[in-house]
């Protein structure tokens, strides 16, 4: 999908973007957004900080796809996510409703 010539890209959830309100409140609008799950990783959430992806064969973690996310509102969560610097967003498939969908996911930049 496009808008104004620019690609629309899927965002894979799982912590403190699961908040719709954040979300909006981040990017001024809400978007689309359906349950996946990310296969290959697992969650890790240290003592008084936020959770990160880190891989895991066995691993799975429950999520949240937000759909059609455009170049403004991708930097507005990129600069949320400190990507970078405490997380790197990188493509992932995810599994929606039993089927593999690309899609982006912040991680661990460690």
């Amino acid at each position: 999908m496009f808008e104004g010539g620019q690609p629309l890209v899927d965002i894979f959830v799982y912590g403190t973007l699961l908040d719709d309100g954040l979300v909006v409140q981040l990017t001024g609008r809400r978007f689309p957004r359906c349950a996946a799950q990310l296969r290959g990783y697992r969650k890790h959430t240290p003592a008084g900080s936020y959770p990160y992806v880190v891989p895991d064969d066995n691993g799975v973690v429950e999520g949240v796809v937000l759909r059609e996310i455009d170049s403004e509102a991708l930097r507005a969560l990129d600069e949320y996510e400190d990507e970078g610097q405490l997380y790197r967003r990188i493509e992932v498939t995810i599994t929606v409703a039993g089927w593999p969908q690309r899609a982006f996911v912040y991680a661990s930049a460690k």
